[in-house]
Formats: C-alpha cells, sequence, structure tokens
C-alpha cells in the first residue's frame, strides 16, 4: 500500500500538483469503502463500525519528527511501521509481530504450495528460472 501511495503522489505532482496527501489517503480509506459498497462498516473510524485500524510507529527515526502525518504516511510510509493491526477489533498484529499465527508452520506451507505450483508448471527451482520465449505464430 504505502509504495502505491507514494508513486500515485509523485505521478500526480509531476502532472498538476492538484492533489494532496490527505486525498490519497482518503482514496484509500473512505473513498475505497464506498465504491466496494462498505461505508456504512469502514474506511472511517466512527462509533458503530468496524475497528479495522492500522497504528504506526511515529517515533521511528525513518519518519521522525513527524510534522504532517497524512504526508509522512505517503511519502515515508513502509511496512516496517505498522505496529498493530485490527481488523473488525480483533488485534492480528501487534508490536509488529503476527498474532495467533504458527509462523513455523504457515511457512511450510507456503513453501509445499510453491512447489505444487512450480511442479505443475514445470519450473525447476533449483536455478533461476526464465520463461520460455513464445513459439512463433504462422502469419
Amino acid at each position: 500500500m504505502f509504495s502505491t501511495l507514494r508513486t500515485a503522489f509523485a505521478v500526480q505532482r509531476g502532472l498538476d500538483g492538484g492533489l494532496n496527501s490527505r486525498d490519497l489517503l482518503e482514496f484509500t480509506t473512505i473513498d475505497a469503502a464506498a465504491s466496494c459498497g462498505l461505508a456504512a462498516r469502514t474506511g472511517s473510524i466512527a462509533p458503530g463500525k468496524d475497528a479495522d485500524i492500522i497504528p504506526l510507529r511515529a517515533a521511528d527515526i525513518t519518519v521522525c519528527p513527524v510534522t504532517d502525518p497524512a504526508a509522512t504516511i505517503v511519502i515515508q510510509g513502509h511496512p516496517g511501521l505498522v505496529d498493530t493491526v485490527l481488523v473488525a477489533g480483533r488485534i492480528v498484529k501487534r508490536d509488529g509481530a503476527l498474532v495467533g499465527v504458527d509462523l513455523p508452520a504457515l511457512k511450510k506451507r507456503l513453501a509445499a504450495s510453491r512447489d505444487r505450483v512450480a511442479a505443475a508448471a514445470g519450473v525447476r527451482l533449483d536455478r533461476p528460472w526464465r520463461p520460455q520465449p513464445a513459439a512463433k505464430q504462422p502469419s
């Protein structure tokens, strides 16, 4: 998400600079929820809405000192700043670590999935993979 915001901000600056960092945050929160038909449930912090919140580490040296919070998120934000994640009020990440997830078991499942997909595609994992050139179609 952070790199997408930063890219959109840079492109907009190169065009006419008509959008600011707060506009971009609204696009990814309030407007995104509305476009998905979820504005009554999420997209902003309000009584009765799901508590989908991502507190960031504002004291991190990569963003300190924060003068404009919206600009800091858009321009300097990165995944390492994510301290806690709440989804529908349930903490799923705390102090930068996932909660209730067996990471070693998950990594094994991910590797097994990768291996199945690679085998089905005929891709060897013991060397760098390069896509095969497409066969030329007769004209």
